[in-house]
């Protein structure tokens, strides 16, 4: 029974539907006659306009500045009107950040099975992403892999031709 319902949310997920809270920087949106099994109209994410933002600072402060997460986390709590916080703590913590860092979600694509117990990356193969971009991307794919590997040479590159955002990024 577990793996049938297991199966079934994979198929959901490579449909792109959200089957999950929406992560910080999204909101969910039903969508107009689908229904769940339940009787829930199904969902799609689309982008928070208040929180987005927030997201794109995080990955490019990573990826091309090459922050670390404790300077990230203190850089979101110095203006928190800015950069609202998840939850309701009314404060960052490094936790938040990470779990931002390594969702792959932001790229557009609907994920499942990306990390293990350990929150380790998958082996690629074990992965259930949609079969194509299912909501509006926040990152691009490259940027999304910089910041898991901010020490490389890519940091370079990115700061030149990938990013096309706010010039305040840097703030």
């Amino acid at each position: 029974m577990l793996r049938r319902a297991s199966e079934a949310t994979a198929t959901l997920v490579r449909q792109g539907w959200n089957v999950h809270r929406a992560p910080y920087g999204y909101r969910t949106m039903d969508v107009a006659g689908t229904r769940s099994g339940s009787g829930r109209p199904r969902t799609r994410l689309t982008p928070d306009p208040l929180r987005a933002p927030v997201v794109q600072h995080i990955f490019y402060w990573r990826a091309v500045t090459g922050l670390d997460v404790d300077q990230i986390t203190q850089r979101l709590n110095n203006n928190p009107d800015r950069y609202p916080p998840p939850g309701t703590t009314g404060t960052w913590h490094d936790k938040a950040v990470t779990r931002i860092l390594t969702n792959l979600k932001y790229t557009g694509y609907q994920a499942l099975r990306t990390r293990d117990e350990s929150n380790r990356l998958r082996p690629a193969e074990q992965w259930v992403l949609s079969d194509q971009p299912a909501h509006r991307a926040l990152i691009t794919t490259a940027l999304f892999w910089a910041a898991q590997n901010p020490t490389t040479d890519t940091r370079r590159a990115l700061r030149h031709r990938l990013l096309a955002q706010p010039h305040d990024l840097s703030a």
